[in-house]
């Protein structure tokens, strides 16, 4: 489980990287363009943006955003972004700019775009790739200034290392080369992302790290439910022109491994009938067991249980059977345990268990063959971080595994993963 403050982290970036659709930028822009001249002095705040070669990089989008004490709040909100942030509308960041370089990597902002150009400042400057849904992005940030005139920004350089994963079975070692070439200071810390690649779940998390190492072991198996890519992230300070300079470089995103699917995918699920205490058979297909993270409110169901829509019992229960009025044939479905029946035993040692809600209450129970529990624990995390991984130090082998819920009810859980 990762620290609170590294778990704190993770929330900044989920609002971060929904963003990212946000910036604005030239798709018809070269991603390498030809070596970027130095910037003459023009509007209240300019800049390059380029590689580290010096060549610059046209098809990029700058974002920037001034802070002061009052907003000191919200520009802690957007450092904690390691380097997903882009635009962030409303109160998340304080008066975000966008900028759009030319075909030199040149960019610049005018006195009534930013206000105050001398106040506190973070410039954020992402490529956009064709072979990565996440490009390089560098972030800076700067102390206010006493300037007059145009303001230079330091040049927004890419780190663009090569992600070397290696490992099978979702248990990797990620390996990159020691930041070179870019401005840094003295210690150069490194932290391990992975981000989805899907619309509809773009939660970053974070995966290993901080660290002063150049190599790390992730678990994908955690987040195998989604295709997704790993990220490293770069973090530094560093003086730049004589100014204190904190930097987030993100190398280009590379995909987890494709194949990755856990022994539980398409199983056939059980539910615990809260009259009797019987384990029985759910309707199929299984929703938590189907590879789609997206919370289903059918939830796991017993062929007796009432249709959604008529979980007040007036309605036809799940397989059809007619009823109707209060003397209706189906029950609401509530059901103090659902259950992932594996196609065969294996041995256990990670339940990945997904919800869009808190996870108190619940319980992962490992089975044996005559259904009683051999081994159980409870899935800890806090609200809404809707991934939640239980592991097991010493592998348990069964067939079946089952989410026990205190509140007496299973339809809170998205997706179940065994492995």
């Amino acid at each position: 489980m990762l620290p609170k403050r590294r778990r704190a982290v993770a929330l900044a970036l989920v609002a971060a990287v929904l963003a990212v659709t946000a910036c604005t930028y030239d798709r018809g822009a070269a991603v390498r363009g030809e070596p970027a001249p130095e910037p003459s002095p023009t509007g209240a705040l300019y800049s390059r943006v380029m590689h580290s070669d010096g060549y610059s990089a046209p098809r990029s989008s700058v974002s920037v955003y001034l802070y002061d004490a009052e907003n000191d709040v919200k520009a802690v909100t957007a450092a904690m972004s390691l380097g997903f942030f882009c635009v962030l509308p409303g109160p998340f960041c304080p008066r975000p700019v966008s900028a759009e370089p030319d075909e030199r990597g040149l960019w610049s902002l005018e006195d009534d775009e930013v206000g105050d150009a001398t106040a506190g400042l973070r410039a954020t400057a992402t490529l956009h790739v064709d072979d990565a849904v996440f490009g390089p992005s560098t972030v800076l940030t700067l102390p206010a200034s006493d300037t007059d005139g145009p303001r230079r920004v330091p040049d927004l350089v890419y780190w663009e290392p090569e992600l070397t994963v290696t490992g099978k079975n979702g248990l990797l070692r990620v390996s990159w080369p020691a930041a070179a070439e870019i401005p840094t200071g003295k210690k150069v810390t490194y932290t391990v992302v992975s981000a989805s690649t899907e619309a509809t779940a773009s939660e970053p998390r974070l995966l290993a790290g901080p660290t002063t190492e150049t190599t790390a072991r992730v678990d994908a198996r955690v987040y195998a439910d989604a295709r997704s890519e790993l990220m490293v992230v770069a973090q530094t300070t560093t003086k730049i022109d004589g100014e204190q300079v904190e930097a987030t470089y993100r190398s280009a995103g590379v995909p987890q491994p494709s194949d990755l699917t856990p022994p539980s995918r398409g199983a056939e699920c059980l539910a615990e009938d809260k009259a009797s205490g019987r384990l029985e058979q759910a309707v199929s297909p299984c929703p938590i067991t189907d590879g789609d993270v997206e919370w289903n409110t059918d939830g796991v169901r017993l062929p007796t249980d009432c249709a959604p829509e008529a979980a007040d019992g007036s309605a036809e229960p799940t397989d059809g059977t007619s009823g109707s009025g209060t003397n209706a044939r189906c029950t609401a479905p509530e059901h103090p345990r659902a259950c992932v029946a594996l196609p065969e035993p294996r041995e256990v040692s990670l339940v990945v268990v997904r919800t869009p809600f808190s996870p108190s209450g619940l319980t992962v129970e490992l089975l044996d063959a005559e259904r009683r529990t051999v081994r159980s624990s409870t899935v800890t995390g806090d609200a809404f971080d809707e991934v939640y991984p239980v592991r097991f130090a010493e592998p348990v082998e069964t067939g079946l595994v089952c989410v026990r819920d205190a509140g007496g009810s299973s339809g809170t859980l998205s997706e179940v993963s065994v492995w």
